[in-house]
């Protein structure tokens, strides 16, 4: 994933990253969403965790079971 150069999470500190972007279930994915919202590679992003189905976290601003829904509806 070439992108990740350009993406609006890199750098951010591990331990926020983590609680981020893996937030426990129920918790909200807001603020993740936030980063996804204008990163200029949002798009590969979202291509990579399609194509990756096992997958958990935020990506692209996606949870795992929109990104399962996604896929259904494409096939």
């Amino acid at each position: 994933m070439d992108c990740r150069e350009r993406a609006a999470c890199r750098g951010l500190d591990p331990a926020f990253a983590i609680a981020t972007f893996f937030p426990e279930q129920g918790a909200s994915a807001e603020a993740a969403r936030g980063f996804c919202d204008s990163c200029p590679v949002r798009r590969q992003c979202l291509a990579y965790a399609l194509a990756a189905e096992d997958l958990h976290g935020v990506w692209a601003g996606t949870s795992s079971r929109q990104r399962k829904r996604l896929r259904r509806a494409a096939s």
